[in-house]
């Protein structure tokens, strides 16, 4: 069975002082390079889309994915996934019994474990539906998902131009699986404090 993973990576991180957020360091590694390591842990064969730079991966891991870019440059994560799918092989190169699933992901969500992209994907295969967890506001993690890709180019193919578009619109009028997290797992970072709060948790010292 095939797994697709999608990093994004491309936004401008306003609210971040400009710093490319995929490429800080958090506990002792860049925050992409710990996403890729869980993505690898949970499917070890999945083939690894980055959607916008690929700054804070090692000349090695940089070879171990393929990079896209979203037309324009800054066009949000719907152009990011679309630009990553479009780049995908077709759908006529898997055997009709692949149950294949996308994985798409922030880029600046640290905590991502290998065991939480697992059950999204086992999930997705299970019901044929997106799988998502919940953030610490209980509201559904758009960014951190497993979805069908023949139902993910269906969506983005019903959406049109994805230029500036809601990353939500994908879901519209579907009703994902939902999958117990801890809401710390889902933790991104927009502040200072945020991603010092994620460095604490990660310490050994740590609470």
């Amino acid at each position: 069975m095939t797994v697709n993973a999608i990093i994004l990576t491309g936004g401008r991180s306003r609210r971040f002082d400009g710093v490319h957020k995929p490429g800080v360091e958090v506990g002792g590694r860049s925050t992409i390079s710990r996403i890729l390591q869980s993505i690898r842990g949970a499917a070890a064969d999945t083939e690894v889309w980055v959607a916008g730079p690929a700054d804070g991966l090692s000349a090695a891991e940089q070879k171990s994915v393929r990079v896209v870019r979203e037309e324009p440059e800054f066009a949000g994560p719907l152009a990011g996934i679309a630009a990553a799918v479009a780049a995908m092989p077709p759908e006529a190169e898997f055997p009709p019994e692949t149950a294949d699933v996308t994985l798409v992901l922030a880029g600046d969500m640290p905590l991502i474990t290998t065991v939480h992209l697992g059950e999204l994907i086992s999930a997705c295969r299970a019901t044929g539906r997106p799988a998502t967890g919940a953030d610490d506001r209980g509201k559904t993690q758009f960014l951190c998902a497993a979805w069908p890709t023949r139902l993910l180019r269906a969506r983005l193919t019903e959406i049109g131009d994805p230029t500036d578009g809601a990353v939500k619109l994908l879901f519209a009028g579907l009703e994902p699986v939902a999958v117990a997290v801890d809401p710390e797992v889902v933790s991104d970072f927009d502040t200072a404090a945020e991603l010092e709060a994620i460095r604490t948790r990660l310490s050994p010292d740590g609470p």
